[in-house]
């Protein structure tokens, strides 16, 4: 038993010698200036209104979806990547919202909506992701860039409608919701990447133009977890 934990502790002092060796925060040139990578992943997403939109409570919940892709990897230094990207994403979420108002015959009213909204995207990210040797063929990353986004496709929103009031007293009608077909936004993460091909990783996406274009405001939210290989 003795002997196996001798060995054991000996791989162990192996391979963290190795990183040691190989510097934390490698500066050489990259073997490969060039290489493409694929990502597979499940994500979880919220998208909300502003808090005005509907008077007496708005409640969007977080869904779950999927996205798929492909990353090219232009290596500068071996420390130093710059990663544009294509992904297929789909995103839910359930919503519920209640609008409080009084009616032509002066009584208060409560107008209530729920359901589901599903969307399709493209997106398209550029990352500067930082690589640091943490131990034998295993390097820790951190990305950080823009991404711009392309709605596909959506259910679920022809059914949102909001009250407004008319210049009449206690007259009142409704617009549908309108979300963007456009975003733009920041994505950041990190990861893992075994054996120079392998890839784990974690990623928040915040957007930073509206979600909605009627009414006005709100915001998408998204976290990813991704797996992958370069090639």
């Amino acid at each position: 038993m003795k002997s196996r934990f001798l060995i054991i502790a000996a791989i162990l002092l192996s391979s963290v010698s190795s990183a040691s060796a190989q510097d934390f925060f490698d500066t050489a040139d990259a073997p490969s200036f060039f290489n493409i990578g694929v990502r597979l992943g499940f994500n979880t997403s919220n998208r909300t209104f502003t808090k005005d939109a509907f008077n007496l409570w708005t409640n969007d919940s977080w869904g779950t979806g999927f996205n798929i892709g492909a990353v090219v990897n232009l290596n500068f230094k071996e420390y130093l990547s710059i990663q544009p990207g294509i992904f297929f994403e789909s995103r839910s979420g359930k919503y519920a919202y209640l609008t409080e108002y009084i009616d032509s015959y002066n009584r208060e009213q409560t107008f209530y909506q729920m359901g589901t909204l599903r969307a399709y995207y493209i997106s398209v990210p550029v990352l500067a992701v930082l690589k640091f040797n943490i131990a034998n063929k295993i390097k820790w990353l951190v990305d950080l860039g823009p991404y711009f986004q392309l709605k596909l496709g959506e259910s679920g929103q022809d059914n949102i409608n909001v009250l407004y009031r008319l210049p009449q007293a206690n007259q009142y009608d409704y617009y549908t919701a309108t979300s963007n077909s456009f975003g733009v936004g920041l994505k950041l993460g990190t990861g893992l990447k075994f054996l120079n091909h392998y890839y784990l990783g974690i990623h928040y996406l915040a957007g930073l133009t509206n979600a909605w274009k009627v009414p006005a405001g709100g915001k998408n939210k998204s976290w990813e977890f991704s797996v992958g290989y370069d090639f």
